[in-house]
């Protein structure tokens, strides 16, 4: 029985956006390097463990789009199997999440909202 009590730090929004920003540029980065070289367990665990870690971090702060589209990116990063055309067809979807992601973040973009969905139905289709 884990009686583990996890403490979430309130930060607020714009320093959030921030952080956010930043996690997002890293998380590209990561993901273009996975893309150029291809894809190692290791590399593509490290960045659906990130990913994982910010849809938390969204969720308790009530941005729920956000937060479902980054759990989608990580889900399909660890469920994508080995061939190389899928693991492309992951990692270009995972790159347009995080852009659609940094898009949210900015409130003053319209229709985010709609490529978001697209990118979740795109990564949740079946391999």
């Amino acid at each position: 029985m884990n009686d583990e009590i996890q403490v979430i730090r309130f930060v607020p929004p714009s320093e959030f956006k921030r952080e956010a920003t930043d996690w997002m540029m890293d998380v590209s980065d990561q993901l273009k390097i996975v893309e150029a070289r291809g894809a190692g367990a290791v590399s593509t665990d490290h960045i659906s463990r990130s990913m994982g870690a910010f849809h938390r971090q969204a969720a308790s702060r009530g941005l729920n789009e956000v937060a479902d589209l980054a759990l989608s990116v990580a889900r399909a990063l660890e469920s994508a199997p080995g061939r190389h055309e899928t693991a492309r067809r992951v990692v270009a979807l995972s790159l347009a999440a995080v852009s659609q992601i940094q898009w949210l973040l900015n409130p003053s973009v319209e229709g985010a909202g709609r490529n978001a969905r697209r990118i979740v139905h795109g990564l949740l289709s079946d391999w």
